[in-house]
Protein backbone atom coordinates (compact mmCIF):
# COMPACT_ATOMS: atom_id res chain seq x y z
CA UNK A 1 0.00 0.00 0.00
CA UNK A 2 1.40 3.27 -0.90
CA UNK A 3 0.32 6.77 1.09
CA UNK A 4 0.34 10.00 0.16
CA UNK A 5 0.37 13.50 1.69
CA UNK A 6 -0.55 16.51 -0.60
CA UNK A 7 1.79 18.29 1.48
CA UNK A 8 4.85 18.03 -1.08
CA UNK A 9 7.71 17.54 1.79
CA UNK A 10 5.76 14.13 3.24
CA UNK A 11 7.06 11.41 1.19
CA UNK A 12 5.55 8.97 3.13
CA UNK A 13 2.41 9.78 5.95
CA UNK A 14 4.44 6.76 7.89
CA UNK A 15 7.79 5.14 7.80
CA UNK A 16 8.74 1.81 9.22
CA UNK A 17 9.35 1.24 13.28
CA UNK A 18 12.84 -0.45 11.59
CA UNK A 19 14.22 2.85 10.15
CA UNK A 20 13.22 4.70 13.50
CA UNK A 21 15.38 2.64 15.31
CA UNK A 22 18.47 2.23 13.22
CA UNK A 23 18.73 -1.07 14.23
CA UNK A 24 17.69 -2.82 10.24
CA UNK A 25 20.07 -5.06 8.78
CA UNK A 26 20.79 -5.41 5.24
CA UNK A 27 20.49 -8.54 3.69
CA UNK A 28 23.18 -10.33 2.48
CA UNK A 29 23.23 -13.25 -0.79
CA UNK A 30 25.37 -16.23 0.17
CA UNK A 31 26.06 -18.35 -2.81
CA UNK A 32 27.84 -21.80 -3.23
CA UNK A 33 27.41 -26.11 -2.64
CA UNK A 34 26.63 -26.28 1.07
CA UNK A 35 27.09 -30.46 1.95
CA UNK A 36 24.68 -31.73 4.40
CA UNK A 37 25.65 -34.76 6.28
CA UNK A 38 21.81 -35.82 6.72
CA UNK A 39 18.53 -35.71 4.41
CA UNK A 40 16.04 -34.59 6.95
CA UNK A 41 16.28 -31.49 8.43
CA UNK A 42 14.15 -31.54 11.96
CA UNK A 43 12.70 -28.56 14.23
CA UNK A 44 11.64 -28.55 18.16
CA UNK A 45 9.44 -26.69 19.17
CA UNK A 46 8.52 -26.58 22.51
CA UNK A 47 4.72 -26.74 24.13
CA UNK A 48 4.67 -22.79 25.38
CA UNK A 49 5.73 -21.85 21.51
CA UNK A 50 3.00 -24.28 20.34
CA UNK A 51 0.28 -22.60 23.02
CA UNK A 52 1.53 -19.02 21.52
CA UNK A 53 -1.36 -17.80 19.28
CA UNK A 54 -0.86 -15.83 16.35
CA UNK A 55 -2.78 -12.89 18.29
CA UNK A 56 -0.19 -12.76 20.84
CA UNK A 57 2.80 -11.83 18.36
CA UNK A 58 3.58 -8.64 19.19
CA UNK A 59 4.28 -6.58 15.79
CA UNK A 60 5.48 -2.75 16.13
CA UNK A 61 4.09 -0.26 15.31
CA UNK A 62 4.93 2.44 12.71
CA UNK A 63 6.08 6.17 13.01
CA UNK A 64 3.87 8.61 11.66
CA UNK A 65 4.62 11.56 9.74
CA UNK A 66 1.74 13.71 8.43
CA UNK A 67 3.14 17.21 9.46
CA UNK A 68 6.37 18.80 10.78
CA UNK A 69 4.35 20.00 13.62
CA UNK A 70 2.27 16.77 14.26
CA UNK A 71 5.31 14.32 14.68
CA UNK A 72 7.15 17.97 16.68
CA UNK A 73 4.64 17.07 18.84
CA UNK A 74 4.07 13.21 18.99
CA UNK A 75 7.59 12.77 19.85
CA UNK A 76 8.27 15.46 22.69
CA UNK A 77 5.31 14.04 24.39
CA UNK A 78 6.14 10.67 24.31
CA UNK A 79 10.22 11.32 24.74
CA UNK A 80 9.74 10.16 28.74
CA UNK A 81 6.98 7.80 28.26
CA UNK A 82 7.19 3.80 28.17
CA UNK A 83 8.24 1.67 25.04
CA UNK A 84 4.69 0.15 25.48
CA UNK A 85 2.88 3.35 25.92
CA UNK A 86 4.93 4.66 22.52
CA UNK A 87 3.94 1.61 20.93
CA UNK A 88 0.08 1.80 21.81
CA UNK A 89 0.28 5.53 20.67
CA UNK A 90 1.48 4.59 17.45
CA UNK A 91 -0.33 1.50 17.21
CA UNK A 92 -3.32 3.65 17.30
CA UNK A 93 -2.43 5.90 14.81
CA UNK A 94 -1.63 3.00 12.02
CA UNK A 95 -4.39 1.04 12.94
CA UNK A 96 -6.85 2.97 13.88
CA UNK A 97 -6.20 6.52 12.02
CA UNK A 98 -4.57 5.97 9.17
CA UNK A 99 -5.37 2.52 7.98
CA UNK A 100 -5.45 0.21 5.19
CA UNK A 101 -9.25 -0.53 5.84
CA UNK A 102 -11.02 -0.29 3.04
CA UNK A 103 -14.97 -0.20 4.38
CA UNK A 104 -16.37 2.98 5.48
CA UNK A 105 -18.41 1.69 8.58
CA UNK A 106 -15.14 -0.01 9.54
CA UNK A 107 -13.17 2.79 9.52
CA UNK A 108 -15.59 5.04 11.23
CA UNK A 109 -15.58 2.04 14.22
CA UNK A 110 -12.19 2.19 14.23
CA UNK A 111 -11.44 5.98 14.14
CA UNK A 112 -13.83 6.26 17.03
CA UNK A 113 -12.22 3.20 19.02
CA UNK A 114 -8.60 4.83 18.31
CA UNK A 115 -10.34 8.05 19.68
CA UNK A 116 -10.93 6.86 23.11
CA UNK A 117 -7.85 4.44 23.17
CA UNK A 118 -5.77 7.76 22.54
CA UNK A 119 -8.21 9.58 25.17
CA UNK A 120 -7.40 6.35 27.91
CA UNK A 121 -3.29 6.83 27.49
CA UNK A 122 -4.06 10.54 28.32
CA UNK A 123 -5.80 10.11 31.25
CA UNK A 124 -3.47 7.75 32.98
CA UNK A 125 -0.22 8.39 31.62
CA UNK A 126 -0.10 12.33 31.28
CA UNK A 127 -1.02 15.49 32.81
CA UNK A 128 -2.46 18.75 32.33
CA UNK A 129 -0.88 20.83 29.59
CA UNK A 130 0.37 17.68 28.21
CA UNK A 131 -2.70 15.55 28.21
CA UNK A 132 -4.76 17.78 26.64
CA UNK A 133 -1.78 18.81 23.54
CA UNK A 134 -1.58 14.79 23.17
CA UNK A 135 -5.37 14.82 22.36
CA UNK A 136 -5.68 17.95 20.39
CA UNK A 137 -2.52 16.38 18.25
CA UNK A 138 -4.46 12.56 18.18
CA UNK A 139 -7.55 14.82 17.35
CA UNK A 140 -5.81 16.69 13.91
CA UNK A 141 -4.58 13.25 12.60
CA UNK A 142 -7.61 11.66 13.68
CA UNK A 143 -9.37 14.64 10.94
CA UNK A 144 -6.67 14.11 8.90
CA UNK A 145 -7.75 10.38 8.74
CA UNK A 146 -11.00 11.21 7.18
CA UNK A 147 -9.83 13.15 4.21
CA UNK A 148 -8.82 9.95 2.61
CA UNK A 149 -9.18 9.71 -1.10
CA UNK A 150 -7.64 6.76 -3.31
CA UNK A 151 -6.11 7.89 -6.99
CA UNK A 152 -8.17 5.91 -9.60
CA UNK A 153 -4.87 6.11 -11.60
CA UNK A 154 -2.43 5.08 -9.44
CA UNK A 155 -4.42 3.60 -6.49
CA UNK A 156 -2.47 5.37 -4.14
CA UNK A 157 -3.91 6.42 -0.71
CA UNK A 158 -3.36 10.56 -0.52
CA UNK A 159 -4.54 12.31 2.89
CA UNK A 160 -5.07 16.10 2.72
CA UNK A 161 -2.68 18.03 5.43
CA UNK A 162 -2.66 21.34 6.66
CA UNK A 163 -0.84 23.85 5.90
CA UNK A 164 2.61 23.40 7.55
CA UNK A 165 5.78 25.94 8.35
CA UNK A 166 9.48 24.26 9.30
CA UNK A 167 9.61 23.59 12.73
CA UNK A 168 10.67 26.63 14.83
CA UNK A 169 9.47 29.20 12.42
CA UNK A 170 6.49 32.32 13.47
CA UNK A 171 2.76 31.40 13.62
CA UNK A 172 2.68 33.72 10.70
CA UNK A 173 5.13 31.59 8.47
CA UNK A 174 3.99 31.83 4.77
CA UNK A 175 4.97 28.99 2.60
CA UNK A 176 5.54 30.95 -0.72
CA UNK A 177 5.29 27.56 -2.41
CA UNK A 178 2.30 26.83 -1.02
CA UNK A 179 0.80 30.11 -1.59
CA UNK A 180 1.97 29.76 -5.37
CA UNK A 181 0.72 26.32 -5.59
CA UNK A 182 -3.07 27.94 -4.45
CA UNK A 183 -3.60 30.70 -6.06
CA UNK A 184 -0.89 31.25 -9.13
CA UNK A 185 -1.15 26.89 -10.29
CA UNK A 186 0.82 28.25 -13.54
CA UNK A 187 3.16 30.22 -12.19
CA UNK A 188 4.00 27.12 -9.56
CA UNK A 189 4.51 24.89 -12.90
CA UNK A 190 6.83 27.09 -14.23
CA UNK A 191 8.56 27.17 -10.97
CA UNK A 192 8.83 23.42 -10.44
CA UNK A 193 10.12 22.91 -14.48
CA UNK A 194 12.72 25.81 -13.96
CA UNK A 195 14.09 23.59 -11.04
CA UNK A 196 14.18 20.42 -12.65
CA UNK A 197 15.68 22.07 -15.80
CA UNK A 198 18.09 24.13 -13.64
CA UNK A 199 16.62 27.41 -15.27
CA UNK A 200 16.71 30.87 -13.34
CA UNK A 201 13.65 29.86 -10.71
CA UNK A 202 14.96 32.07 -8.34
CA UNK A 203 13.36 35.07 -10.38
CA UNK A 204 9.96 33.51 -10.34
CA UNK A 205 9.63 33.05 -6.81
CA UNK A 206 11.02 36.96 -6.46
CA UNK A 207 8.43 38.18 -8.09
CA UNK A 208 5.56 36.20 -6.99
CA UNK A 209 7.03 37.00 -3.32
CA UNK A 210 6.61 40.48 -4.43
CA UNK A 211 3.22 39.91 -5.56
CA UNK A 212 1.62 37.83 -2.83
CA UNK A 213 3.44 40.73 -0.14
CA UNK A 214 0.66 43.65 -1.02
CA UNK A 215 -2.05 41.00 -2.13
CA UNK A 216 -4.36 41.41 1.49
CA UNK A 217 -6.53 39.03 0.40
CA UNK A 218 -4.70 36.04 -0.38
CA UNK A 219 -2.70 36.40 2.78
CA UNK A 220 -6.01 36.19 4.02
CA UNK A 221 -7.24 33.27 2.86
CA UNK A 222 -3.97 31.77 3.18
CA UNK A 223 -3.88 32.31 6.75
CA UNK A 224 -7.27 30.91 7.17
CA UNK A 225 -6.43 27.67 5.29
CA UNK A 226 -3.27 27.66 7.62
CA UNK A 227 -6.15 27.17 11.22
CA UNK A 228 -8.98 25.45 8.87
CA UNK A 229 -8.27 22.05 10.09
CA UNK A 230 -8.87 18.94 7.47
CA UNK A 231 -11.52 16.85 7.37
CA UNK A 232 -13.51 16.47 10.33
CA UNK A 233 -14.46 14.32 13.31
CA UNK A 234 -17.29 12.15 14.20
CA UNK A 235 -20.29 13.89 15.62
CA UNK A 236 -20.99 10.91 18.24
CA UNK A 237 -18.16 8.50 19.68
CA UNK A 238 -20.22 5.24 20.85
CA UNK A 239 -16.85 4.11 23.19
CA UNK A 240 -16.30 8.05 25.10
CA UNK A 241 -17.83 6.97 28.00
CA UNK A 242 -15.78 3.31 28.49
CA UNK A 243 -14.73 3.06 32.87
CA UNK A 244 -11.08 4.17 31.97
CA UNK A 245 -9.92 3.39 35.76
CA UNK A 246 -7.64 0.44 34.84
CA UNK A 247 -6.81 -1.19 31.78
CA UNK A 248 -9.26 -4.32 32.60
CA UNK A 249 -12.20 -2.22 33.17
CA UNK A 250 -11.40 -0.54 29.95
CA UNK A 251 -11.04 -3.45 27.65
CA UNK A 252 -14.13 -4.93 29.48
CA UNK A 253 -16.14 -2.05 29.14
CA UNK A 254 -14.87 -1.34 25.33
CA UNK A 255 -15.91 -5.05 24.30
CA UNK A 256 -19.23 -4.93 25.89
CA UNK A 257 -19.85 -1.81 24.10
CA UNK A 258 -18.84 -3.75 20.93
CA UNK A 259 -21.09 -6.84 21.38
CA UNK A 260 -24.42 -4.92 22.35
CA UNK A 261 -24.48 -4.26 18.34
CA UNK A 262 -24.80 -7.11 15.87
CA UNK A 263 -22.54 -5.06 13.65
CA UNK A 264 -19.98 -7.30 11.14
CA UNK A 265 -17.18 -5.16 12.78
CA UNK A 266 -16.98 -6.34 16.04
CA UNK A 267 -14.56 -9.27 15.42
CA UNK A 268 -12.13 -6.04 13.75
CA UNK A 269 -12.82 -4.03 16.83
CA UNK A 270 -12.27 -6.89 19.55
CA UNK A 271 -9.18 -7.57 17.90
CA UNK A 272 -8.35 -4.22 17.98
CA UNK A 273 -8.55 -3.39 21.45
CA UNK A 274 -6.82 -6.91 22.62
CA UNK A 275 -3.81 -5.75 20.57
CA UNK A 276 -3.62 -1.96 22.45
CA UNK A 277 -4.13 -4.31 25.57
CA UNK A 278 -1.01 -6.33 24.68
CA UNK A 279 0.69 -3.35 23.94
CA UNK A 280 0.14 -1.55 27.25
CA UNK A 281 0.06 -4.92 28.96
CA UNK A 282 3.43 -5.87 30.71
CA UNK A 283 4.80 -9.08 29.65
CA UNK A 284 3.86 -12.03 31.74
CA UNK A 285 1.60 -9.48 34.12
CA UNK A 286 -2.05 -9.79 33.64
CA UNK A 287 -4.41 -7.17 33.95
Amino acid sequence: MKVQSTTPSDLNAYTHSQQRTGHATSPTMVTGKFELSHNTDTVEISNASRQLASSDIMNHAAVYFGTVQINESLERLLKDQSTEVKEAVYGIIQSNLITDVTEEDSRSALLELGLTQAQYIAGNYMKGDQAAEFMNTIRQIGAISTTRTINPETKQIQYDTPLQRPNGAPEDYINLHDMMRKFQPNTFGKLQDAIVNNKDWSSILQNFAKQAATNQEWLKEYREDAVRSSGSLPAQNRFEKADSTSLSSFVHAVKEIITQTDSPNNKLLIDNIEAFMRKLQPQGHAI
